[in-house]
Formats: structure tokens, C-alpha cells, sequence
């Protein structure tokens, strides 16, 4: 199509850097004003880039300086500071933070401390600041725990707030961390990590004084995976101002924690487990005046335990039931102190006991145990302690025990009964080698017993049954001394005259009466009844002269003690 002859030709191409200069300067004349604020800005926002730079060696050194001269048996290295004076901030990257004593490894590394001014709160004439803690990675060892357990000065006490004060005066409101780690070295080497990760926490309206004692302003939420499968989460509130210390309380719940990551510390203790989960649900309460701890459900699942002892380690332990007797003793009606567990619940739990002090060693074990405990609690006025068990003893007896007591009572206060049945004699040889040097061959072993302890004294019986007892026999004895293989021959005659050739059993009755520190047994009791129950079955139906109901009360075993009063109120010990 032509083109009108009157109209000039418009050229599609851009127009050239020239031309653009020209048209940026043409604008700026326009806006004068607006020019020179924004070149005013730009020189301002360089100077402060440039004083940031110039001023981050100097800050370092004089920060690293303040930092320790506050610190009291710990060290920290700084690797560089970034001041952001235009937005009234700066950040310490690459901390260090090390023990005096022990400074290798570290005790925690950290990735960033970012300080700033809450701009927000500042534009309402409040001048609070806030603190990000950006991957903190602490680390702690059995060695600096012990220097630190030894040491006159308590942690909370090392000038920590002292140290972050010097460097940033103004008051914090908000407290963050991200992504944090807190590991455990055990002294051996562990096949798992002992450590907490992921763990975010904030605290907000940290400076907001609380007016009401026993009140708390600022909330608190801390969630973390510990030993990478498990969960903890806290919700609650606390209060940064109490004096002498903060106060705080919450939920605190722990959900499938998995347990053989403990395995190297429960080692030091003697036990061993492979295993097993642990979840909790409760609540926390921590003031200058008391401690409280409320567990509604404290549940281990699938828990494999057993104690090990020792020739070698007798004395240790006996120490550590000495120092665990005084500690409980200390809890017992503490004033400050309240610990209550609502239910402790086992399931499918395996309980054993290993004496590798014995010739040869043994195991008792209890598989499959179902235990329910409730109302636990450190002070008396909460009523009596009960609970329930069942498992299988060695595998085989099932095996049932309950009862009652009183935790913060002395004297002692309680009461169990307890009853395994059919039992198979041949698993416990282990045991009946090393403590009678005798094993069976064959034979059923089922146990009744009712106790009660209460003001001091003891009431009760034991009455064990053995059914198809067999002690002799060719195959095991083969390669015994002949001396030994006349005792077994001897035992199984025993067993025989004294078996009841009705039931084919033979049982008695041990009665423990008496005081705790002394209960009696009276043997000759126990000798008359094994007596009575074989010799009497077999030799008395020749005598028409004794009536029925005689002879069933000469069979029958005695009552069992009266059940202890569930009300009595116990002193402290």
C-alpha cells in the first residue's frame, strides 16, 4: 500500500544509547527533587556498604573479645562478623564454642547468630531486637560432662547472658533456632547416634514482664526427631523474667523414640537392650520454687531388657543401689518436688536377669510381658500404687503377678501375688546347676505366692508345686562322676517317696512370717508338709478309721495372709 505523500516515514528501528542518555537526563530535570533524594539514597546505602565492610575485621575482633571476657571455663572463636548497618542488624557467622579444660572436640559449632532490631516495634517507639540461632550443632562427652559435674560453677551460670548482652544491648523479644542438633559421645563407640536434630524452637514476647506471679507470657514451641525416627514436641508458655531464674510449663509428648540407641549408656548401668519404643504424654512445669512432672501414658513397646552381673562388678553395684536408695529416699515427700505417672504400660516387653558370676552363668527371663502401672507418684497423699503383669517365665510358665504399694512409705508398704504355672524344670537347669549342683531331666514346676509387708512386718507363703519331676536319667548323667550320678539316683528316690502317687506332685507350703529385717521360715513346717503330702497320700487310705474331710485338710494348703488396709496413709520415710 503506498504511503500518503504528506506523512513522513517512521523508522521501526529502537532508538541508540544516545538517545536513551538523552531522554534519562531530560527526566530528571523534570524531577529535580525526586533526583536528588534518590542520588542522596544511593550514596548513603553505598557509604553504609562500604562502612560494612570496612568496620566487619575491627567488630570481629573487639565481639570475640567481649564474648570471652564474659564467659566463664569456655572459649568461642569467630570466624567473621557482617554488620548490616542500614537495617540496624549484624551476624556472627561460623562460631565455635569451646570447653577450657577439654577443648577437643567442640563443644558446639554454629552456623549464624543474626541480631536485628524489630523495625516494626520501632515504628511504635518500642526498641526490642530479635535473635535467629541458624543450625547450632552442640556436642557433648562423658569427659567435659564429668568437668562439668565436678565444677564449683553451675552451667547456668557461666555468664551466657552476660556474653550475648555485651554484644547486643538491647533487650530480645524474639528467640529463634533453626535446624538444630544436640549429640552425645558415649566413651565406647556407638554402632547408632545418640543425637536430637531438626530441632526449631521459638519464643516470642520474651520481655513482656509479667505482672501476676506464677503467670506466663510469652509462648514457647519446640519440636525436634530424636535418634532420627522418633518425635518431641513442646507447646507451652514461659516466663524470661523470673527471678532468680525463667519459669515454665507445657505438653511435652514423645511419639515411637526409638530405645537402642541407648544401649551404650545402659551399659555403664549393666543393662543391656537391643530395642523397643517409647512414647509419653504429660506435662512439664519448672519455677524457682518447684519442680512438676505429670506423665498421664508412659508407654514402651517391643522392649528387650536384661541385667548383667558380675563377680567383677559386685561392689559397683552394690554402690549404685546404695546412691539410687539415698536418691529416692530424697524424692520421697520433697517439697519441691512432685513427679506423678498416671500409667506406665509395657507391652510385649522381654525382662531378663544374667549372672555371669556363676559356674555356669544363667538367665532368667520373663518374654511377652504385659505390665500396667498406675497412680505413681513421689508423695504419699496420692493414694496406693497398683499393678498388673503377665509373660511367660523362661519361655514356657505362663506366669501372672499383681499387687499394690505405697512409693514414699516407711516403713515399706506393699503386697504381691504371684503365680506361675507349668513352668518347664529343664529351663531352668542353668540356674539349679550353680546354686543346688543338681539339673533335671524332666518335670513341671508351677509357683503360688501371696505377700504382704506392712509396719514392719512380713506375712505370707511360697507353696511351689513340681509335677513329672524326673532328675535321673542315663542320657544326661552319662559322663557325670559316679559319685554325682549316686546323688541324682538318690534325689529321684526322694522325689518319688514324697511325690503324691494321686496327683503325681510334689508341693509344700513355705511360710514367711516375721519382721522385715528378720523374716522367719520354718523349716521343719516345710519338711512336715512335703512329709504330709507324700507319705500321708499314699499310706492313709489303708486306715478306714480317718475320715474324708480329715484327709483333705491335711492336703489343703493354709490361707493366704490377709490383704494389707489400701487406706492407710504412710509416713515419709
Amino acid at each position: 500500500m503506498p504511503t500518503s505523500p504528506g506523512k513522513p516515514k517512521s523508522d521501526p528501528s529502537p532508538p541508540g544509547p544516545a538517545a536513551r542518555w538523552r531522554r534519562w537526563l531530560q527526566a530528571c530535570r523534570r524531577h529535580l527533587g525526586k533526583t536528588i533524594l534518590a542520588s542522596l539514597a544511593l550514596v548513603v546505602l553505598a557509604t553504609l556498604v562500604f562502612a560494612d565492610a570496612l568496620i566487619a575485621g575491627p567488630v570481629r575482633t573487639l565481639v570475640e573479645r567481649k564474648l570471652n571476657s564474659e564467659l566463664d571455663g569456655y572459649t568461642v572463636q569467630l570466624a567473621r562478623v557482617r554488620p548490616h548497618i542500614w537495617r540496624l542488624a549484624f551476624d556472627l557467622d561460623d562460631l565455635v564454642l569451646r570447653q577450657g579444660t577439654h577443648p577437643d572436640p567442640p563443644v558446639g559449632e554454629i552456623a549464624a547468630l543474626r541480631f536485628s532490631v524489630d523495625l516494626r516495634a520501632l515504628l511504635r517507639f518500642k526498641l526490642v531486637g530479635d535473635l535467629v540461632i541458624e543450625r547450632p550443632a552442640m556436642h557433648v562427652n562423658l569427659v567435659q560432662l564429668a568437668e562439668e559435674a565436678k565444677s564449683d560453677v553451675r552451667l547456668q551460670d557461666r555468664g551466657w547472658q552476660r556474653a550475648v548482652e555485651s554484644i547486643f544491648p538491647i533487650k530480645l523479644d524474639r528467640v529463634q533456632v533453626q535446624d538444630g542438633s544436640l549429640l552425645y559421645l558415649p566413651g565406647g563407640v556407638a554402632a547408632k547416634p545418640i543425637q536430637l536434630t531438626r530441632v526449631f524452637m521459638a519464643a516470642r514476647n520474651v520481655r513482656n514482664v509479667a505482672v501476676l506471679k506464677g503467670t506466663y507470657p510469652s509462648p514457647v514451641t519446640l519440636q525436634a526427631v530424636v535418634f532420627d525416627t522418633g518425635k518431641l514436641s513442646f507447646d507451652g508458655v514461659a516466663d524470661f523474667l523470673r527471678e532468680p531464674h525463667a519459669a515454665g510449663q507445657g505438653r511435652i509428648r514423645l511419639e515411637q523414640v526409638p530405645l537402642d540407641r541407648l544401649d551404650p549408656i545402659a551399659q555403664e548401668f549393666q543393662v543391656r537392650t537391643r530395642g523397643g519404643l517409647l512414647s509419653v504424654t504429660g506435662s512439664l512445669e519448672y519455677t524457682p520454687e518447684a519442680l512438676t512432672a505429670h506423665l498421664t501414658d508412659v508407654l514402651f513397646e517391643e522392649l528387650p531388657l536384661d541385667y548383667v552381673t558380675t563377680t567383677a562388678t559386685k561392689a559397683i553395684e552394690d554402690e549404685r543401689i546404695r546412691r539410687a536408695l539415698q536418691v529416692a529416699s530424697r524424692a520421697r515427700n520433697a517439697p519441691g518436688l512432685f513427679l506423678r505417672v498416671d500409667t506406665l504400660k509395657l507391652k510385649g516387653a522381654q525382662i531378663g536377669f544374667i549372672n555371669q558370676g556363676s559356674t555356669p552363668p544363667y538367665r532368667l527371663f520373663m518374654k511377652g510381658v504385659d505390665l500396667t502401672l498406675e497412680n505413681l507418684d513421689n508423695h504419699s497423699d496420692h493414694g496406693r500404687s497398683r499393678f498388673h503383669a503377665q509373660g511367660a517365665f523362661m519361655g514356657s510358665g505362663q506366669a501372672v503377678f499383681s499387687g499394690g504399694f505405697l512409693a514414699s512409705a516407711k516403713p515399706a508398704d506393699f503386697d504381691v501375688r504371684l503365680k506361675v504355672d507349668d513352668a518347664r524344670l529343664s529351663d531352668l537347669n542353668p540356674l539349679l546347676l550353680p546354686l543346688t549342683g543338681v539339673d533335671v531331666a524332666q518335670g513341671r514346676l508351677s509357683v503360688f505366692s501371696d505377700l504382704a509387708v506392712k509396719n514392719g512386718r512380713i506375712e505370707g507363703y511360697i507353696k511351689p508345686h513340681f509335677k513329672n519331676l524326673k532328675i535321673s536319667e542315663h542320657q544326661k548323667d552319662k559322663g557325670k562322676p559316679f559319685v554325682k550320678r549316686v546323688e541324682m539316683h538318690l534325689l529321684q528316690f526322694l522325689a518319688f517317696v514324697l511325690k503324691n502317687h494321686t496327683t503325681q506332685e510334689v508341693a509344700t507350703v513355705i511360710r514367711i512370717s516375721g519382721s522385715t529385717a528378720d523374716p522367719s521360715i520354718d523349716q521343719w513346717e516345710v519338711i512336715r508338709k512335703l512329709i504330709e503330702n507324700g507319705f500321708a497320700g499314699a499310706v492313709l487310705p489303708g486306715f478306714p478309721a480317718m475320715a474324708p474331710e480329715e484327709k483333705k485338710a491335711s492336703q489343703a494348703a493354709p490361707p493366704s495372709p490377709p490383704a494389707p488396709d489400701t487406706h492407710r496413709a504412710a509416713t515419709e520415710p
